[in-house]
């Protein structure tokens, strides 16, 4: 008799420290999800576009548009994308990365003159529309699209 209520007592603590494991077992990939969900998460992204005269603009996150009047000088200008940062991003957020040119997080730049359509460089005079697109591939960025307006006079 004195074994058998061991046995029983035994038996109740198994089935409820086997229920406690389960539920624990079932609660984990739900945990997992939500921080696989935190590292899927897009943030948006600053941007610096460089010029081969040696000038860099920055376009932080909310500024879109920058306007710029050079004096005529003769010389060619290219433009590329230096770096980006991802402000709210809580690891790179400190960090100016260097943009990697292939896969899918990657940036495209055209630039436009006035007249002409698109042009590789800028060196006549006129007004001149540099475009820079992230591209809404990226798995880190989303979507944006800045504008550097270059007037030669």
């Amino acid at each position: 008799m004195k074994i058998s209520r061991n046995f029983i007592k035994f038996g109740r603590i198994f089935a409820m420290s086997a229920a406690l494991i389960l539920c624990l077992m079932c609660c984990m990939p739900l945990s997992s999800c939500e921080e696989q969900d935190e590292e899927q998460r897009k943030y948006d992204v600053a941007i610096r576009v460089a010029c081969s005269d040696g000038e860099i603009y920055e376009f932080p996150v909310g500024e879109d548009e920058k306007h710029l009047t050079i004096p005529y000088d003769g010389t060619e200008r290219t433009y590329w994308v230096d770096s980006y940062n991802l402000p709210d991003h809580p690891r790179y957020s400190d960090e100016w990365l260097s943009p990697s040119g292939e896969g899918a997080n990657v940036f495209e730049l055209s630039i436009a003159m006035e007249s002409m359509g698109e042009v590789k460089s800028i060196h006549n005079q006129g007004l001149y529309c540099v475009n820079v697109y992230a591209d809404s591939t990226s798995d880190i960025w989303n979507f944006r699209h800045v504008y550097l307006f270059v007037t030669i006079k």
